[in-house]
Parts: C-alpha cells; structure tokens; sequence
C-alpha cells in the first residue's frame, strides 16, 4: 500500500515510529511530512490520510499547513523534506502500481459503504446495538455520497432491501 511505502521511509529516514503519541518536534516534524508527502503523491482525502496515523482530518490538515510554514525558515527541515520527497518519487517510478489504489473523496466514500454493507449483511438477522450503529453509519455514508453522485444513490444502487 502506497501509505505504508511513504511512512516506511519517513520512519526510516528519521529512525523514529510516526505512530508515537509524543509531541517532540522531531516527531511532529516528522508526522507533517509525511502528511504533506502523501497529500502531494496520492490522491488520498485528509480523513483518510488523518485515519492512517489514528488521527483526524483536522490534525492533517493542520499539520500540512503548518509544515509548508516551517520549509520556508528551515533550511534543515526543507532539506529533509527535499530528500524524502525525491525518494518518493524514486518509489513511484519503480513501481507506479503500488500508488494507483489511492481513492478519491467519493471513491473512499463508496468503499467504506461497501464495508459497512458487507458487516450489514452479517449481522442482518441480530438487532443488536452493532447492528443499529451500522445503520447510522451506513445512513450518514449513503447522504454524503449523495452529495456528490445523487443520481446514483436516487437509483437505488446503494439501497440494502
């Protein structure tokens, strides 16, 4: 997978685990770019690109703004940045298949609808408390596809019955 590729040179490069809930500079220099490194390479939404650090869409997108600030006034940071950026792109070129799977907004939308689906099916029979939260779910999932493809959602495709 594309972000497993980034962090692992991320991780690497610095020699530190981006996963560490710590708020040493070094690690939350570190975070933002990876974040950046994958906002710029993928086509990844910030809830996604948040999701594969166990944070949200606001921590990435603040540590994305944040990390564009400091590369104007660090000199060793930009390089750094610099560095990991240009062994991305090596990476892409190897092997361009790897960073192909990266979704849209409504693509990772539809995907985790199809998830949620699959789980739906599983526990159809069981009113349990699993079974009302994935109806919430999947309710909020299905309203903001139909955001963005409504004639999609009015065609019933995504309809469980």
């Amino acid at each position: 997978m594309n972000n497993e590729t980034i962090k692992q040179l991320v991780e690497n490069y610095f020699k530190i685990k981006l996963n560490s809930k710590t708020r040493v500079r070094q690690y939350v220099e570190a975070r933002a770019i990876y974040y950046k490194l994958l906002r710029e390479n993928t086509r990844m939404s910030l809830a996604a690109i948040g999701k594969t650090m166990d944070r949200d869409h606001a921590t990435a997108l603040h540590s994305i703004r944040k990390i564009e600030d400091w590369l104007q006034f660090d000199r060793q940071l930009k390089q750094d940045y610099n560095t990991l950026n240009a062994r991305v792109q090596h990476a892409i070129r190897l092997n361009p298949d790897l960073f192909n799977e990266v979704k849209s907004v409504e693509e990772f939308y539809e995907v985790e609808y199809k998830k949620l689906e699959d789980k739906y099916n599983q526990v159809l029979r069981n009113n349990t408390k699993e079974y009302r939260e994935l109806v919430t779910k999947y309710n909020f999932l299905k309203s903001v596809l139909k955001v963005h493809q409504p004639k999609r959602i009015e065609s019933g495709e995504f309809d469980l019955v």
